[in-house]
């Protein structure tokens, strides 16, 4: 019974949104063969690395950028020629793959907007199977960024469209985010509440997720699946006038859950208004050094205050033999004098290579060891909680034995 609800509420709310979704069907797009191509418009031609290849009309967004002329430019590239016609291929370092090279002609209708019709895909090497699709692709909005240009699925209508590059963006930055607090075994499962789903389709995906998390009124805005390699599709959501993140991870048997960063936002806060704070007095002296550590060892805790009260310390371990060793740096912030974030850095210094690893902790309950950990495996290691609490725990013992 529960199963039929949940698939009639899902049905109803994709029906609701679908209302949305036929505005962007209704295209103002009438075809390749009834738009005119601008020849005045060059920017776009010439030999590009492309992200994916010009072979499907579901595609719904393509990246290209200059290709590197002293480095290798294996992968997928395309040449824009100046005759309205492309040809997309793949290289690679050996023969040992599957080549794909597509053809197609090409209209630039205005500083906006390009269409494309595929007329040929040619395989070899581990893969065969020639064809002539002879079909219009579709119009896409481009724009540049950068050294890159972006060719996104449209309408044609720009208003939306220049949303839609807002969405993008919007989404490219959380999941950057998502993706240093990404657990799916139960760390960070304040953030990740994942619920398995059978759905593939992104509306039905967005509607089943937001059922599961009794929301009846929301928006989808944008709907992003990362490259061809990505796991991890996301969807922008707006709920009650703010953005949500809903997100599909296929990495395992495929899972949804709301994207919930309700923790870490007044954390991220508090470190941008201390770090920013010029008022703060500042206090350094040497810390001490354990029983089995050398003398000449160098330790330095940094205390940021105002009055008695301790916004952040920084401690500092530098060892003896440094060119081959680590720098420990470990910086607190505090909230009415409990720890509330916790960045640690390793940095190994040696003679050939010089790398640092970073971890961040976002407390929720220091008495009880809940936190939130962004990078969490870094290196190969994995960042050990009780071993930074205790040397944390350490260093605010040593503050308390000094008159600051």
């Amino acid at each position: 019974m529960r199963t039929i609800f949940l698939s009639l509420l899902v049905g109803l709310t994709f029906i609701s949104c679908s209302k949305n979704q036929n505005k962007i069907e209704n295209s103002n797009y009438k075809g390749f063969s009834e738009v005119k191509h601008n020849s005045s418009i060059t920017s776009l031609q010439g030999d590009w690395n492309i992200d994916q290849l010009i072979e499907s009309d579901e595609t719904k967004e393509y990246a290209i950028y200059p290709i590197n002329p002293d480095g290798n430019n294996h992968g997928n590239h395309i040449a824009i020629n100046a005759d309205q016609t492309f040809e997309c291929g793949y290289s690679a370092f050996c023969g040992n793959d599957c080549f794909t090279n597509t053809k197609g002609k090409y209209k630039i209708i205005d500083k906006n907007y390009i269409c494309f019709y595929l007329e040929k895909i040619t395989k070899s090497g581990d893969c065969s199977g020639d064809s002539e699709p002879n079909k219009d692709m579709g119009l896409y909005y481009y724009y540049k960024k950068d050294k890159a240009f972006y060719w996104l699925k449209s309408s044609g209508n720009l208003e939306q469209d220049k949303k839609n590059v807002q969405y993008r963006d919007l989404i490219i930055a959380k999941r950057a985010e998502v993706e240093k607090f990404y657990r799916n075994d139960g760390y960070n499962s304040q953030m990740f509440n994942w619920k398995p789903t059978d759905y593939t389709d992104q509306q039905e995906i967005v509607a089943s997720c937001m059922a599961k998390n009794n929301i009846k009124n929301y928006e989808m805005l944008y709907y992003d699946k990362g490259d061809i390699y990505c796991t991890m599709a996301m969807a922008l959501v707006k709920v009650n006038g703010e953005f949500r993140y809903v997100i599909y991870d296929t990495s395992g048997e495929p899972m949804i859950c709301l994207y919930n960063d309700s923790k870490i936002l007044p954390i991220d806060k508090l470190v941008n208004q201390v770090d920013n704070d010029k008022s703060l007095e500042i206090k350094s002296f040497k810390g001490k050094n354990k029983p089995n550590e050398s003398p000449s060892d160098k330790k330095t805790i940094t205390v940021f205050k105002k009055g008695s009260e301790i916004y952040k310390v920084t401690y500092e371990d530098y060892p003896t033999d440094i060119e081959h060793s680590s720098i420990l740096t470990i910086i607190v912030y505090f909230q009415n004098s409990a720890p509330e974030y916790i960045d640690y850095q390793y940095a190994f210094v040696g003679i050939e290579n010089n790398y640092t690893k970073k971890a961040g902790l976002y407390v929720l309950d220091w008495q009880n060891n809940r936190v939130l950990i962004k990078n969490r495996s870094i290196g190969g290691m994995e960042v050990q909680t009780d071993r930074i609490k205790l040397e944390v725990n350490r260093i605010i013992d040593e503050i308390k034995t000094k008159n600051l």
